[in-house]
This record gives structure tokens, sequence and C-alpha cells, in this order.
């Protein structure tokens, strides 16, 4: 009898427990079928025995097909200058080389002899580097690492041939040796080829920092951009010779982070040449007041001595002294496309002493989102990106006010603050009522804890926006509530014609969590 057959289909995959007489049938019927599986586990035992043996054939002819394909591959006929611009083209581009064998120009080094020949006789590929630093709070680096280390360095700077150099490397460390004494053996090969820097970071503290801006033209003749994060004393105290190297005539891209009792002002720097400038100047503490910074009457003088500018960021510093006066004379920037302003920089009711025909990007306060690259193409749109913290309703109104040719603009605070701004229906209205704000923008970005404008009035919004010219492209909305008015269903329109849209709110309902108030730490053990 067939199982499909069996008297007992329906008490199958049940609790149901058979007498003895039954079990004595079952057993009976199961004789055939049992047979049965048993040849075919034989058939399938001796396939699998077939199919083993073909596969070990397989794999003996597969190998040396591989090795004849090998010789034909067409990476073993890519000509050298093409496959040295892949081995630049893996070169990381938001930081100098890393030390790393998982990391170009290393790992090149490490996929055959030809590409390693290729590799260690390519100097471009060699051209940057990054010094790591060691993070020794607790203990002391050995002096042996600094020389295993020094010894890397060396090779790698021996590739790089002639090529100008990027180099970037902080002395936060904690060893036997001084590491800015020449004789240090990571020091020591840098300053062996120092007539080849043309971009060059430093961190470290000031005392130590003095000691490389002694080196000046005969030292550094090619050195273009230099980028110094200060710590300690101030870096400037009125010895020249100690700035030689902020001085070179071939300097044309600087970023300080420093201390100063002084105006930055009084720093040796060639100004009118700069292209690039980066500042932030933090005031000491003289044990009875804070001395030095710079407020915006200072970045506004720093402005005006710099007009061939093309990238400038200022950090904050100080807000103004009650009753102190700014000279508001306009200041023209003609080549500066990003401009990246910390909070206090400059108050927005002074923008207006800025005229900046090629801005592309600007930056207002502490935003979430990161500035774009030096890589970044330059249109006649501007992109804002503000932080309204601190601000009133009038001076938020006063900065969009100042570039009406903002088509992206994202305002964005990190944290809530109590003194904000309102960003509320009042102001979204704003952007659509005649001769309203931004009349260019397309893409709009709300990420502030402390909006407080409806539903219903981004809604007006978007469908004033998307009536105007050019419409709205693009809008991201984040509530710091829950949903009040679901626009959706009359968004939908709008977003089948190609318009972005995200509205982002909290959980608004409370869900069941069975690990809520459970600590990691805790084990419980039942026996």
């Amino acid at each position: 009898m067939s199982l499909a057959d069996s008297p007992f289909i329906d008490r199958l995959n049940t609790n149901y427990v058979p007498s003895d007489s039954e079990i004595c049938e079952i057993r009976t019927l199961l004789v055939d079928p049992v047979d049965e599986l048993a040849k075919l586990d034989a058939q399938i035992e001796e396939m699998e025995i077939t199919l083993s043996l073909l596969k070990e054939k397989r794999a003996s002819l597969q190998a040396p097909i591989d090795a004849h394909r090998a010789l034909i591959s067409p990476m073993r006929h890519v000509p050298l200058d093409v496959l040295q611009e892949i081995f630049f083209s893996c070169l990381p581009t938001e930081h100098n080389a890393l030390i790393d064998p998982a990391e170009a120009p290393l790992l090149l080094g490490q996929i055959c002899s030809h590409w390693r020949s290729v590799a260690y006789s390519t100097p471009r590929i060699w051209s940057s580097l990054h010094i790591p630093s060691f993070d020794s709070r607790s203990h002391s680096v050995p002096s042996a690492i600094f020389v295993i280390l020094g010894r890397i360095v060396e090779r790698w700077l021996k590739r790089s041939g002639n090529c100008s150099l990027s180099i970037s490397l902080s002395s936060g460390i904690n060893s036997s040796l001084d590491f800015w004494s020449e004789d240090h053996p990571i020091l020591s090969p840098l300053l062996q080829v120092r007539q080849r820097l043309r971009h060059l970071e430093l961190s470290a503290d000031t005392q130590s920092l003095r000691q490389l801006l002694r080196l000046g033209p005969k030292d550094l003749p090619i050195l273009k951009t230099i980028r110094i994060q200060a710590s300690g004393d101030p870096l400037f105290d009125g010895n020249l010779e100690a700035t030689n190297a902020l001085q070179l005539p071939t300097l044309e891209d600087i970023s300080l982070s420093f201390s100063a009792t002084s105006d930055p002002l009084s720093l040796p720097l060639n100004w009118s040449q700069l292209t690039g400038l980066s500042l932030v100047c933090y005031p000491l503490w003289t044990g009875q007041s804070w001395e030095g910074g710079f407020d915006a009457g200072g970045v506004l003088d720093v402005l005006r001595s710099c007009p061939n500018l093309v990238r400038c960021e200022f950090g904050s510093s100080k807000s103004l002294d009650p009753g102190s006066t700014i000279n508001r004379s306009l200041i023209t920037l003609s080549h500066l496309q990003f401009l990246l302003l910390g909070s206090h920089s400059i108050p927005p009711e002074y923008m207006s002493c800025l005229i900046l025909p090629k801005l592309s990007y600007l930056k207002y306060g502490d935003v979430t989102f990161g500035a774009p690259g030096n890589d970044h193409v330059f249109d006649s749109s501007l992109t804002a990106d503000i932080d309204p913290t601190g601000l009133t309703s009038s001076q938020c109104f006063e900065l969009l006010r100042r570039f009406p040719s903002i088509s992206v603009l994202r305002l964005s605070s990190p944290a809530y603050h109590h003194d904000s701004m309102s960003l509320d229906d009042a102001f979204l209205a704003l952007f659509y009522t005649p001769n309203g704000l931004c009349p260019m923008l397309t893409d709009f970005t709300v990420m502030v804890p402390c909006a407080r404008f409806s539903d219903t009035a981004a809604l007006a919004f978007v469908k004033a926006r998307m009536a105007m010219t050019p419409a709205l492209q693009q809008f991201r909305f984040h509530f710091n509530r829950p949903v009040e008015v679901d626009i959706m269903p009359e968004l939908r329109p709008f977003i089948l014609g190609g318009l972005k849209a995200a509205l982002h709110y909290p959980l608004s309902e409370w869900k069941f969590d069975a690990r809520a108030g459970l600590s990691d730490a805790t084990t419980f053990i039942t026996e």
C-alpha cells in the first residue's frame, strides 16, 4: 500500500496516540517505503561520488585555463602611463595619503611584483603623506616606534623623487625623544626635503612651532599652503624671525588656529597675495581679563586687506563690545566664492559692507552641514547654510535679504537654544509674499529644533513656491512635534511632477519595548 493511501492520513501531525494493533499496522505499512528510501539514498551517494570526481577533473582543467587567460588579461596590456594615472586616482582626495597597508599607495605594492615596481617608481603617488600623532595621554610612546616610523617616512619621501610635497603631521606625542629636534628620526627626513614642500599642515604647541616657523624663503622656496593649529602661548610675540614661514612670497593659502593677545592684523602676513584664508583667533586670560582675539571689526579689517581671496573662513571669537565703532566702508572681494563665518564673526547688519559678486557658498554659524570642497563648481546660484541660533528675526531677515541669489537654503542648528528666533508661520510666509526673501530659492531645508511653523503653513509655502519662477525643486522639513495635519495627499501632484519632498516627525505613538530600563551590565542567574 502506498503511504498516500495510508489509513492514518488524518492522524498525521497530530497528538494522536496509536493502539498496539495500530502500531503493528504502521510498521508493516512502512516496510516497502523504507526499502525504497534506502535504494534512493544509495543512488544519491553514487551520484555524489561521480559529481565529486567531475569537480576534481574540472578544477584540474580550470587552473591552467585561468593561468593562460591571465596572460591575455587586458590589465597586462594597460600602458604604463595609464596604469600610473589609475594608481594616482586611487589616492585619497580629502586628505594626504596615509601610512596604511590597506590603502593606496602602500596597498598598490601588494598586488603583484609588476604593480609594486610601477608604484615604487612613480614619484607622483608618493608626493603626499600624513604622519599620524600618537595619543599618549596615559602611556609614553617607546623611542623604537619613532625609529621604525622614521624609516618608513624616509623611504616614502625617497620614492617621491623630485616632486613637490604635501605633508601633514602633529606633535601630539609623549616620548623620551624631543619630536621637534632636528635629529628626531621623523623630523630629520622631513627637513631634508623642506625645499620641496608645497603644502604643510602642522599641529603642535606654540614653542615647538616657532622652531619650524623660523624657516625662511631659502628653506621653503615653493611653499604655497600652510595650515597651523597652535596651542599654548601666543603664536606671535613680536619677534618677526619667529614667523619667517608666514612671510614667504610664495604663500597663497594660510590657515591659522591660535591664541593671541594682539590684533591678528599685526601678524606679518602678505595679506594682499592670499587667495585662501582661515583664521580662528582665541583670546587669552591674563589673570585679570580676556585679552586679544578679534571681533567683527577685526574680521572686516582683515577682509579689507585681502582683495584676492577666493575662499575665506573665520571662527567665532568674541562679540562686539558695547559702544565700539566699526569701519563700515564698502569692501569689494571680486574673486570670493566661499565665505564661512562662525558665530559673532560678522553680525548680519554689517554684511552690507561686503560686495561679493562671485559668492557661491555662504556658511553662517555652527551649521550641521559640511562645506563643499575646493572642487565645487561655481555658477550664478548661491548655497547658504545658516544657523539661526542667537539671531533675532530682523537679523535673520537682513542676512537673507542681503543675498537674493540664494537657490539652496539650509537652516540648521546642532541643538535647541531658548534664545533662538521664532521660526513660525509668519517667518515661512516671508518666502512667498510680494518682494519676499530668496526669490531664486529651489531647495529649502529646515533642521532647527525650535522651528514652530504648522503643517498648513508648510503646505502654503510649497504651493506658493511651486507657482513661482523658478519653482521649488526640493524641500526637507524636520519637525520637533507630532503630525498635526497630513499634507502629503495635497503634495502628491507636485511630487508626481518631480518635486522631492521630505517631512520628518518624531514618533507620535508609544510603542512597547520589553527591554526598556534593562541595564546591559546586569546579569541574572537562575538555578
